[in-house]
């Protein structure tokens, strides 16, 4: 990781790397000032995404030699924490987006998976996931879903309990039971092109919040290209990177939503200083408190990301200690996010709390809230707790 994406991740509101700077300018210019239209309306935040294409964001992570931007994880975690600082479904739809171009780049291996790796990054094609399954309990290491490959075309019908932005993908990735004899445990990944996929709403997207991330459940029909079936099996892909990269991205988002937050109090608190040259407001030594809660937040996911990088070239990414620390920087920043936007709130006070003000915490208190139950903070503590009653060591 260079120097100058660490500067931008640990000590900075704003942008430093190179990619963190494209977000950024999208998060001012663009995804910051449709994001209440967006959460108003749950609608999918398709300018930000514009955007995103233009900057080639949704290529960032692909290696060069694929086309893409050859962008690191530290890279991209700066990416998505400027936008989320200003639009947390934005933030989101990038993180998602990225986590599955990582998985086409690791382990889509086959030639024709290449080939349409190289196309997401020409044409910034928008992938999705259909990783949630009705019936499984939010455990996507076992499917009913199975792919059927004794007829032409291959076949897949899933029910899915969530796919964010999937009437807009370019294409959607899933898993299924290699074959309907298939154990539950034994999954293949699969891309699908939006040309060859069919989605019926089964539930509707009016939530607290992140609102414009679209997530509805949805009957999911496809046909299935068998040379867009990974040759790695799920298992193997989920535990090698995957679910990593996934854990770091989506914390990315919940520390951007504390800096959103803190941004709004420490404007308040500078406003209140112009009117009374001379004097410090009551709210700024809370906002300084805050500052020094987001820096550890930061801190962790630089931290996160080095082990990361290094645990990606050394092929140990089944590490016990790395799991419980992966887990751990999840219930911190979405705790983190959701505790600076009461802080914040408190800070900025009746102008926080009414939605028609530069300092309106409404959308981020709500988006806040979303972190804490996109995996439940208690589901990882519990999982953690396990794993440390046989760890010799903390």
């Amino acid at each position: 990781m260079n120097r100058e994406v660490i500067d931008g991740i640990v000590g900075s509101s704003e942008a430093q790397g190179e990619w963190e700077r494209r977000a950024w300018a999208i998060g001012v210019e663009v995804a910051g000032p449709n994001s209440d239209d967006v959460d108003r309306a749950a609608r999918y935040p398709r300018e930000a995404v514009d955007a995103m294409r233009e900057a080639r964001l949704l290529s960032a992570i692909l290696p060069e030699d694929l086309g893409g931007g050859g962008a690191s994880c530290a890279d991209l975690v700066g990416a998505v924490r400027a936008l989320a600082t200003h639009c947390a479904s934005s933030a989101l739809v990038l993180a998602m987006h990225s986590i599955e171009a990582f998985n086409l780049a690791r382990h889509g291996t086959s030639p024709q998976l290449r080939e349409f790796t190289r196309e997401v990054a020409s044409k910034q094609l928008l992938l999705a996931n259909a990783n949630s399954e009705v019936g499984v309990g939010g455990d996507v290491g076992r499917s009913i879903c199975a792919l059927v490959t004794d007829s032409e075309p291959w076949t897949l019908e899933k029910q899915a309990l969530a796919i964010s932005y999937g009437e807009w993908a370019d294409a959607v990735l899933t898993m299924a039971r290699r074959s309907p004899e298939a154990a539950e445990t034994d999954q293949v990944y699969v891309v699908i092109r939006k040309s060859d996929v069919t989605l019926e709403p089964l539930s509707d997207w009016d939530t607290l919040g992140l609102r414009g991330t679209c997530s509805r459940g949805y009957l999911l029909k496809a046909k299935v290209d068998p040379g867009l079936v990974f040759p790695t099996p799920f298992a193997t892909i989920a535990n090698d990177g995957a679910g990593q990269v996934r854990q770091l991205l989506l914390s990315a988002v919940w520390v951007g939503i504390a800096e959103g937050a803190l941004l709004k109090a420490h404007s308040f608190v500078r406003a209140a200083a112009r009117r009374a040259i001379g004097t410090v407001p009551p709210g700024a030594r809370r906002v300084s408190e805050m500052a020094g809660q987001i820096q550890a937040g930061r801190s962790l996911l630089v931290t996160s990301a080095l082990r990361l990088s290094t645990l990606l070239d050394t092929g140990d990414l089944e590490n016990q200690g790395f799991t419980i620390a992966l887990r751990n920087l999840k219930v911190t920043t979405s705790t983190l996010g959701v505790n600076i936007a009461k802080e914040a709130l408190e800070v900025c006070g009746i102008m926080g709390y009414k939605r028609d003000t530069p300092y309106s915490l409404d959308r981020i208190i709500r988006d806040a809230h979303g972190g804490l139950i996109m995996v439940s903070n208690d589901r990882y503590l519990h999982d953690n707790a396990q794993l440390l009653l046989i760890s010799k060591r903390l």
